[in-house]
């Protein structure tokens, strides 16, 4: 049947979906309506014609399985000691565009504990998901993933893992590879590109039952503006709340990182790829961009050149890429959270001197940081390294090199926040990356984080002697070593001084224009959760089934007859949820409540409580414009209210989502990579080349971590420090917190004791002279009918803050970890009351509805389309306006 000409016109007039001939046009659900259906594949269709491609040592079968009355055949791939894949390529000869918007979707069952990771080189993008009791990340890979097993509901229906995303120019193959060869990539759109999914090996997650994919669907998203997330934040001069991204792995994605004479490829030129994120930020409702400009004390993509003379920080291969960042940023709307691993300026020209040495005691009548030098093919010279690299920190006991950590390559450079010239170094790396730009892009502050050796406890003997300034009393190593007293006033004034150190930045940073800095600081060097070394208690697999854990960490996790990968044993000693969190062991891992005994301090590798000293939220707790961030991803980091409430600032709560990376070294040849002597800690195995994942549990619980977060510490700022290319596979449920999220005030709460009519909705209050405002969220890992709330002593409308109308607070609907937002009084709860009320034409609204793009059909979620522009409103609201027009002409 011909579409009416008034409808085309409208659809062209609005950017919403037409199809092109052959193509056509599916419900894509919530936020996403009527999409143009590109490519698909029937995973489980023998005659699909789609080739698969499996993985090596990779084998899949095809079987039906029956959910809710619907049967539908899979490709399903069991566990085993080794990781298992397969591919297929989509969108070969289909008209693919780079820079288009696209939607990926993979359907799968959700029957069965299960992690599943995709990869979709169209984007670079590897994101993995996780269902039931599944740890989710891969337990044996580099860095310790603090696992935790739930019972995360089931919901036995077919399920599907949404990716938005936009497509590159260039993709790789299936297996791609680090540094200079990951960015050759040898196809364009006409080739299609690979998408693969597969899953970790079985010692990695031992409860896993393995991979199962019913279809893999690939659409267009025209005019992917529309589906921006309208964010409706609180009136001025209420203070804002921010959510902000950080990505670990991604920049060769886009930049030639050996030179552009190495053949290299990249996916996109920067400003695009810069774009891309951008725009992908804005589709998921983050509204900060921290983008990293010192990685392990190394300049990223700015210009150090004019802003110091040497010795400072060597000029990166590209110095416009942080100016490029700033203009693309400015450009789409964002503002901007500068990201700095600091270990003072390092990798520069040295300084010469014409005095000529043998050894560093030659040089000390010129100062007592002059060294030895050697300059190319010249005589040794006195000379002058950058504050960084003359590493002016010393540890408390004498091992060879001076050494902290095990962790060389972070451990060559440090900075003393106690030393004056710290303070001056990083004043200048201000002025070169923010206060340079602070006319072109609102700038949040700056964010600064440690890695190993970077900001240690200096015992040097400038230390030792500002020490003795401030306190009049007389120090050395050989005393702090054998004193615990005294050595725990030693550590009480340098936390001070870090506190002093990270203020005088901000101060800098406000008294030079950059109005309400805030600046955060990360103590914890580790992508997923702090682990100390010395804290064994931290070693467990937190559960709600102590007894399933103990049966895997004394029996193992091989199969019958199997004993390839008897590693698992003894790899999972189970801790109870409810009795890990009463105990503090996650406080002791943040804190520095309990420092440690001589022996924990002194080891023959390191000093680690020194070379990365944990948090002490006491002391920030007065302060303003400066805040200890707070890690969490597992529930366990989120359940201790007291812990939340003591890393709270005059400022606000700002907290991080720390993702394990579960980083893949594969370089592409199987046989050699299986021989790798660190090939069980890859958690695929090799199969896919270098890769860094991060992991969402599936649906609703992708933002359950965050909702707790909300009940229990109510943050103003909220972080994600991501494994690499930011994107998520459940985004309408990303989207709809982050809109209520954004839309209330950044101020402190209190619970509203009995408000809900279930214990495990927990409704909060900020009190402002414009309205109250409420956050109304379920903790559940269940959906919640019927929740009736009760605000004491208010008795104006309440206007929820997302959707613009008035509720009523009874019979409430709530998916688990939903976060709502409510005003209550107040400008626009007045504004907004007028307009919920009914208008002429209401009885219209099939129409509105048949008119919608299915922006209500998403998967659980309820009203998460209403928390964006799907397309609806707009055409809903044309139509409105005409008839009403012609009802007052009438």
């Amino acid at each position: 049947m011909r579409r009416p000409w008034w409808l085309l016109s409208c659809l062209l007039v609005l950017g919403l979906p037409t199809r092109a001939p052959g193509q056509s046009l599916v419900d894509a659900g919530a936020p996403f309506g009527l999409l143009p259906l590109i490519d698909e594949v029937h995973c489980g269709d023998p005659s699909d014609p789609h080739p698969v491609v499996h993985g090596a040592n990779s084998t899949s079968v095809i079987r039906s399985l029956t959910l809710e009355g619907v049967t539908r055949p899979v490709r399903a791939m069991t566990m085993g000691p080794q990781a298992k894949s397969f591919s297929y390529k989509l969108g070969v000869g289909k008209g693919l565009q780079a820079g288009r918007a696209y939607l990926l979707v993979v359907e799968y069952p959700d029957d069965e504990s299960r992690t599943m990771a995709v990869a979709n080189k169209g984007a670079d993008k590897f994101r993995g998901f996780s269902t039931g009791t599944s740890i989710g990340d891969f337990r044996e890979q580099y860095a310790y993933p603090n696992p935790e097993s739930l019972k995360y509901p089931l919901s036995r229906k077919w399920q599907q893992f949404r990716q938005f995303f936009y497509l590159h120019d260039r993709f790789a193959p299936i297996v791609g590879q680090r540094n200079v060869e990951d960015t050759r990539r040898p196809e364009g759109p006409a080739n299609g590109f690979w998408v693969s999914v597969g899953h970790f090996a079985r010692h990695g997650a031992p409860t896993d039952k393995g991979t199962a994919v019913s279809r893999i669907r690939l659409f267009e998203v025209p005019n992917p503006s529309r589906l921006d997330l309208v964010i409706h934040y609180p009136p001025a001069p209420l203070p804002r709340r921010h959510v902000f991204w950080r990505e670990e792995m991604n920049d060769d994605t886009a930049l030639c990182a050996q030179g552009e004479d190495t053949g290299c490829q990249p996916a996109a030129a920067p400003e695009t790829w810069f774009d891309y994120r951008l725009k992908q930020a804005k589709f998921l409702g983050i509204d900060t961009y921290a983008h990293d400009l010192l990685e392990f004390g190394y300049t990223e993509g700015w210009n150090a050149d004019p802003f110091s003379p040497p010795p400072w920080y060597v000029q990166p291969r590209d110095s416009t890429l942080w100016a490029t960042a700033v203009s693309r940023a400015a450009a789409q709307g964002l503002s901007v959270l500068p990201y700095y691993e600091y270990s003072g300026a390092i990798g520069g020209e040295r300084v010469y001197t014409s005095t000529r040495c043998a050894l560093d005691s030659d040089c000390k009548s010129l100062s007592k940081w002059h060294v030895c030098l050697t300059p190319w093919h010249q005589p040794s010279v006195c000379g002058l390294k950058p504050l960084g690299e003359q590493r002016r920190c010393r540890p408390l006991f004498d091992r060879e090199g001076d050494i902290y950590s095990p962790i060389y390559w972070s451990d060559d450079n440090c900075v003393d926040v106690s030393d004056p010239d710290a303070l001056a170094d990083v004043k200048k790396l201000m002025d070169a990356t923010v206060l340079h730009f602070k006319g072109q892009v609102d700038f949040l502050g700056a964010w600064l984080r440690t890695r190993p050796t970077d900001l240690p406890v200096s015992f040097s003997p400038e230390a030792l002697g500002r020490f003795s300034d401030d306190t009049g009393q007389s120090v050395s190593r050989a005393m702090l070593q054998t004193n615990p007293t005294l050595r725990a006033g030693y550590y009480e004034w340098w936390f001070a001084k870090r506190r002093a150190f990270l203020e005088a930045i901000r101060d800098h940073l406000r008294s030079n224009g950059v109005a309400d800095a805030q600046v955060l600081f990360t103590p914890y060097p580790e992508e997923g959760l702090p682990t100390p070394e010395d804290l064994s208690d931290m070693a467990v697999t937190v559960t709600d089934d102590p007894a399933a854990w103990t049966a895997v960490d004394e029996q193992g996790c091989c199969a019958p007859g199997d004993t390839s990968d008897r590693c698992c044993q003894y790899r999972y000693p189970p801790a109870g949820f409810s009795a890990f969190v009463q105990s503090g062991t996650y406080r002791k891992a943040l804190t520095s409540d309990e420092l440690p005994p001589t022996e924990h301090l002194n080891r023959s590798w390191g000093e680690p409580f020194n070379s990365f000293p944990p948090a002490d939220p006491d002391r920030f707790q007065a302060a303003e414009g400066v805040s200890l961030t707070y890690p969490f991803n597992r529930l366990f980091s989120v359940a201790d209210r007291a812990l939340l409430s003591r890393f709270r600032s005059m400022s606000g709560l700002a907290m991080v989502h720390h993702f394990p990376l579960n980083e893949d070294d594969g370089k592409g040849d199987y046989a050699n990579d299986t021989a790798d002597d660190r090939y069980g800690n890859w958690p695929m195995g090799g199969l896919w080349g270098y890769l860094a994942m991060s992991v969402d549990r599936q649906g609703p619980y992708s933002m359950l971590a965050e909702a707790r977060a909300v009940a229990n510490g109510d943050p103003t700022l909220l972080g994600y420090l991501e494994a690499s290319s930011i994107s998520r596979g459940f985004p309408e449920y990303t989207r709809a917190f982050h809109a209520a999220f954004l839309a209330l005030p950044a101020l402190p709460s209190t619970v509203v004791p009995g408000a809900a009519s279930d214990a495990e909705v927990v409704v909060r209050r900020m009190a402002t002279a414009h309205g109250n405002f409420y956050a109304v969220v379920n903790t559940s890992m269940h959906a919640k009918e019927g929740i009736d709330i009760t605000l004491p002593s208010e008795s104006l409308p309440i206007i929820d803050r997302v959707s613009g109308s008035v509720v009523s607070g009874r019979g409430l609907s709530l998916y688990p970890g939903q976060l709502l937002a409510w005003q209550v009084g107040g400008v626009r709860a007045s504004a907004d009351a007028e307009h919920g009320r009914a208008v002429p034409g209401a009885r219209l609204g099939w129409l509105f509805k048949l008119l919608s793009t299915g922006a209500e059909s998403g998967q659980g979620c309820g009203g998460c389309g209403a928390h964006g522009s799907s397309g609806a409103l707009p055409l809903a609201g044309l139509f409105g306006w005409v008839w009403l027009r012609r009802r007052r002409r009438g």
